[in-house]
């Protein structure tokens, strides 16, 4: 064990990976001017419109997000059968293609590729994958009707992330219970409706679940008094999202939402939402086996408020409070595109390889995230705003004995706004142990991501 557990995090980037961070950075810093100017001049509006009154058209767009991490492997983690505590790698996190028309005044159809966790792990030929391909038929603004392969799902804000436009380097995993599990990649094949009723946004959902069979960590041996979801539940999972709009509307044709709109709007808004779904998951209960309900709902406040509009400086801040009920002690170790896949078993935490670490579970949790976009940089030329951000965690899981904890801080370089962004972004997580007295914290890691994210619109 560490001689702290929370120890400094520049003592844990040195020296073992800060040279690569501060050279790329010194690297974008000397091109910055140059870098922006260069997007200026051959960005150009992916959007062609098919008749004069702008009413039918097609659209494309594209993002990479590209990262480089150095993280601090949870114990017993290995790589090619060699034990190893920390591990530098280059990762595509996320390529998205996608295509949307408006073919009448009514029907709009939208339709994306991609890929995620493209790291050195990752099969060779490795092709892009069908993520969303659904039709909208809309018949006022009060109410649309699409269906499809989709991300229109309720719950909460930041359960359909417009990840390319977020506040801080990375999606929120807590707001996605079911990914991987019974979703592909947040989608499923749905029937939706969604509209605008005054200041009500909402969003009402029916989905046919992926078997979580034909994921790669689905575990099908029943354990005493510990849920898992099940292969064999033929129930649909029903969600909503009604978010009353203070201040500005924000946009709902697409399903994702924005972390920040960097002062071109000022937003205020409260939400709240479910997901239900019957028989979802199943544990032993005195050597029986047992059926349980999936029952999750949240609540959640959004402030994107610009402070000062001549100087675009912006205030954002996000609070959310969720309540899952999966079942007993269902929990969920996540690791963000992880670097690792093997663990010594004899050495392993509870967390497992790499930078996973408990995320989702039944309980509660809160999740906060708050952040300050100050103004442009440079005199002569535009180098790009600063947008320092904190994150952060704390769930009381039915599973552990102890709360769970964990933040980021991070800072965004926004070159030429979401289009054009840096990120560097330090994690700090607890790893869990079992103990006679349960599932206890004994260390905390770090890892540190330089992210960089280009986009085309």
């Amino acid at each position: 064990m560490k001689p702290t557990m929370f120890f400094h995090p520049f003592r844990f980037i040195w020296p073992n990976g800060i040279f690569v961070l501060a050279s790329l950075l010194l690297i974008t810093a000397k091109l910055s001017g140059q870098t922006t100017q260069t997007i200026e001049s051959e960005t150009r509006t992916l959007q062609f419109y098919l008749k004069d009154d702008k009413t039918r058209w097609f659209a494309f767009h594209t993002y990479a997000q590209l990262w480089t991490r150095l993280n601090d492997n949870n114990p017993g983690s290995l790589v090619s059968e060699e034990l190893q505590d920390r591990t530098f790698d280059i990762s595509v996190r996320r390529f998205r293609l996608g295509f949307q028309a408006q073919l009448s005044e009514r029907l709009l159809i939208y339709s994306q590729l991609g890929i995620n966790n493209l790291n050195y792990l990752s099969p060779r030929g490795t092709s892009l994958d069908l993520l969303d391909a659904y039709a909208e038929y809309s018949f006022s603004r009060s109410i649309s009707i699409g269906a499809g392969k989709t991300a229109w799902t309720g719950l909460s804000r930041y359960s359909a992330p417009n990840t390319s436009k977020l506040l801080s380097y990375d999606l929120v995993l807590l707001a996605l219970p079911t990914d991987d599990e019974t979703d592909d990649l947040i989608r499923k094949l749905s029937i939706y409706a969604k509209g605008k009723l005054g200041q009500l946004d909402y969003r009402l959902v029916a989905s046919k679940p992926f078997s979580p069979g034909n994921s790669p960590n689905f575990d099908g041996e029943l354990t005493e008094n510990v849920a898992k979801f099940n292969d064999k539940s033929n129930e649909g999972v029903y969600s909503s999202y009604l978010k009353w709009e203070f201040l500005d509307a924000e946009p709902n044709d697409i399903p994702f939402s924005d972390g920040t709109y960097l002062g071109k709007k000022n937003v205020l808004s409260i939400g709240i939402g479910a997901e239900f779904q019957n028989d979802a998951l199943s544990s032993l209960q005195s050597g029986r086996e047992q059926d349980h309900d999936m029952m999750l709902w949240a609540v959640d406040i959004f402030l994107d408020k610009p402070i000062d509009t001549k100087k675009n400086t912006v205030l954002t801040a996000y609070l959310g409070y969720y309540n899952y009920d999966f079942g007993p002690n269902y929990i969920r170790n996540t690791g963000a595109n992880n670097p690792i896949k093997e663990v010594d078993a004899n050495l392993a935490s509870f967390n497992g390889p790499g930078n996973a670490f408990p995320v989702v579970g039944t309980g509660s949790s809160f999740f906060g995230q708050a952040g300050y976009l100050f103004p442009k940089m440079g005199n002569s030329e535009d180098r790009g705003q600063l947008q320092p951000y904190v994150s952060l965690q704390y769930s009381n899981f039915e599973r552990l004995k102890n709360p769970m904890f964990y933040y980021d801080i991070g800072i965004n370089w926004l070159l030429k706004g979401h289009l054009s962004k840096f990120s560097l972004n330090l994690q700090n997580r607890p790893i869990f142990q079992s103990t006679a007295q349960g599932l206890e914290p004994n260390d905390r890691n770090w890892s540190a991501v330089l992210q960089y994210i280009i986009r085309l619109e």
